[in-house]
């Protein structure tokens, strides 16, 4: 009697079956990678504002800051590193909320300001969440902003190591 599947014909069937359940479907090309889209799009509405694009240079939406916190967040080791970023933007929907009652996606620009400009002040001694997570953000948002391309060449003029004729930077003396 001849058996119904031999070794190799089962190995085949198996590898093409395990080739077949473990494709994935790609990813939508620019999604998050660890934030949903309402919580990536108020990241990085919150990064712009932070540093907006001026007449000197582009911004944090220009320089990627908001895909930068997004991947960094996402190659998290750490659960709570993670749990701190989502649970910062939902204090800052709550902070707007009971500040302008509605979330800060639907605040006006002015409403925003304002509510940054209020977290700002306590940022020495931050109490709240909203608070605390404000000087996460502002800290993360300033050094990818100057770690990118557009922060350090475009908006601070870095040159490398250059020899410089004559220094122009500021004198202390």
């Amino acid at each position: 009697m001849e058996p119904i599947l031999n070794r190799r014909d089962l190995f085949k069937a198996l590898t093409a079956a395990a080739f077949t359940t473990l494709q994935l479907p790609a990813a939508e090309p620019g999604a998050p990678l660890f934030f949903s889209k309402p919580e990536f799009a108020l990241l990085d509405a919150l990064t712009d504002l932070m540093i907006p694009t001026d007449d000197h240079s582009p911004g944090a939406r220009e320089a990627g800051v908001a895909p930068f916190i997004d991947r960094t967040v996402a190659e998290a080791f750490l659960a709570q590193d993670k749990e701190s970023w989502r649970k910062g933007l939902a204090a800052m929907n709550q902070f707007s909320q009971s500040s302008c009652q509605c979330p800060f996606m639907k605040a006006t620009p002015q409403q925003q300001v304002e509510m940054l400009t209020k977290l700002a002040a306590k940022e020495k001694h931050p109490e709240t969440e909203p608070e605390k997570f404000f000087t996460q953000l502002k800290e993360t948002t300033a050094f990818a902003y100057y770690s990118s391309s557009i922060g350090i060449h475009q908006d601070i003029n870095y040159k490398g190591n250059v020899l410089l004729e004559q220094f122009v930077g500021y004198d202390a003396t």
